[in-house]
């Protein structure tokens, strides 16, 4: 395939694309996400959901992603399981296409996407990896998903995750231990060689710019300030325990502010949960904000983080919530127990536990100050210099297969 090798990664993230070719999206992706897998790569063939700019469409509040080396290959725009089943064919033939002209493949799991491609994936005979961002066993629980087919979707999400991992060249997960355990890989099973390899690294990319700690009072405020941040796309991220959370600390005499920062169909429920448990002026739905630095900007309006969620692989929010100086309180799902000290976790992920540990913080402040320095520390262990090493050497390895496969 010619001496500049290739790789074919399969997003979830929605694409705008404009007129001249460039394109944008709202989170994450931005121009800097590609560093990572140049690294190691030489051109990146990027598979996702694109769709054409408007008219007169308002591109500047968006994140350029576009750059030479990165050439976009879309499927259709489709929302939602229901939207990829209709728009299968395209999305295998587009995607047939894109194989043919890289060396390797990697893809985060478990996404519907890649549930839905992989097996094509599979049979291309590409030397492919994936790297591991959650749980399917939890993501797609009953308390996560309200749905009649729940189960189904659960046992399929699951099953199909371990295959993936068990085909794969190289999995890489966002944790060192938990999901390791219920999905190992080949590498794990058999021990590494040239062919196999693993590795464990966030996905998060923050800078030495990005950690910033404000100085906080000696004693504790009036206001007891709480930030979340999380797609509005089901019950997964605990939005309505955050807003029972409040609504007991004003019934019991606290004054409160909470922030949530995020979108999504479920916006309006949550707004009127609010409105239904007291709390509706105390509340700000402040929508989403593109790139770090304007999440930073809100969540440094509060002094807590609480993340009531479900379902994680390692939480990027809470990583984030850390390098920003807030002290951060959650459940146990997944990897957050490899962030959290048991004080700041509730392995019931209950309202009452989370008014408890707010109202316990906000009465021993030292303590809260304590604890919230020793969370910022921690964050320093996802620096992006640190993880791009990890980062690096696993995509080099894969490099390594896909150069063995093309010749």
């Amino acid at each position: 395939m010619g001496s500049r090798s290739k790789l074919l990664v399969i997003l979830e993230q929605h694409f705008i694309q404009a007129d001249d070719g460039t394109f944008y999206t709202d989170v994450q992706c931005d121009r800097t996400f590609w560093d990572r897998y140049l690294s190691a790569f030489d051109e990146l063939n990027v598979f996702a959901r694109t769709r054409k700019a408007r008219p007169g469409e308002n591109l500047e509040k968006l994140l350029l992603s576009s750059r030479p080396e990165v050439h976009l290959f879309p499927m259709p725009d489709f929302r939602g399981v229901g939207g990829l089943v209709k728009n299968h064919g395209k999305i295998k033939a587009a995607l047939q296409q894109a194989l043919q002209v890289s060396d390797a493949v990697i893809m985060r799991a478990p996404s519907p996407i890649s549930l839905g491609v992989g097996n094509t994936v599979i049979k291309s005979g590409k030397p492919f990896a994936v790297e591991m961002a959650m749980n399917p066993i939890t993501a797609y629980s009953r308390e996560s998903m309200k749905s009649p087919l729940q189960p189904f979707v659960q046992f399929f999400a699951t099953t199909s995750t371990k295959r993936l991992c068990r085909k794969a060249n190289g999995v890489s997960y966002v944790t060192e231990h938990v999901l390791q355990q219920d999905f190992p890989c080949t590498a794990i099973r058999e021990g590494e060689s040239d062919r196999y390899f693993t590795a464990h690294y966030s996905t998060i990319n923050l800078t030495d710019d990005d950690y910033s700690l404000q100085e906080w009072p000696e004693s504790a405020p009036d206001t007891i300030s709480v930030a979340h941040v999380g797609k509005m796309m089901d019950l997964r991220k605990g939005h309505a325990i955050f807003i029972e959370t409040l609504a007991l600390l004003k019934q019991r005499g606290y004054q409160v502010n909470g922030t949530l920062i995020g979108d999504g169909p479920m916006r309006p429920q949550f707004e009127e949960l609010a409105r239904e448990k007291g709390v509706g002026d105390e509340i700000h739905f402040v929508g989403w904000r593109s790139g770090f630095r304007a999440v930073q900007q809100e969540l440094q309006k509060s002094m807590f983080f609480l993340f009531p969620t479900y379902s994680e692989g390692l939480p990027r929010s809470i990583i984030e919530a850390m390098a920003s100086g807030l002290l951060c309180i959650g459940s146990s799902a997944d990897g957050m127990v490899e962030l959290l000290d048991k004080e700041c976790i509730s392995d019931r992920n209950s309202a009452e536990d989370y008014a408890l540990m707010l109202a316990g913080y906000h009465s021993h402040w030292n303590k809260a100050i304590a604890t919230r320095d020793k969370q910022f520390d921690l964050s320093h262990k996802y620096n992006k210099r640190i993880l791009d090493t990890y980062r690096t050497d696993f995509y080099k390895k894969l490099r390594k297969c896909g150069d063995k496969h093309a010749d």
